[in-house]
């Protein structure tokens, strides 16, 4: 094992001023003129018929998955039938389902082996 050692000084703090490495010329400075107004970088066209409304509101409901035997709230587009939002999600149904099966049934024993 090794000997226990003092830690590092931290170095030594300069309070001299620094200088640049490559000093700017003044006369870069006051080329640009300050009344120069930039144009803005995004335009936002906004009135009633730029508006895109759905022609359905979404679907939303409850279902009961078949194998998790859990409560599903989906949202769905009406006019496609995809799902647009779902909770719980697809893979905690999934690991839900696993679950149920592999667990083992109320009241039957398990033989535990050291």
């Amino acid at each position: 094992m090794d000997p226990i050692r003092a830690a590092a000084s931290p170095p030594p703090i300069s309070t001299a001023p620094v200088t640049p490495i490559r000093p700017v010329a003044e006369a870069v400075r006051d080329e640009a003129p300050a009344s120069r107004v930039l144009e803005p970088a995004v335009t936002v066209a906004v009135s009633p018929e730029s508006e895109a409304k759905p022609s359905e509101p979404e679907r939303r409901a409850y279902t009961r998955d078949a194998e998790s035997q859990s409560l599903v709230f989906r949202v769905t587009d009406p006019q496609t039938g995809d799902v647009v939002m779902q909770i719980p999600d697809e893979v905690i149904l999934k690991a839900r389902a696993y679950a149920r099966e592999t667990a083992p049934y109320p009241g039957e024993r398990i033989a535990k082996t050291a």
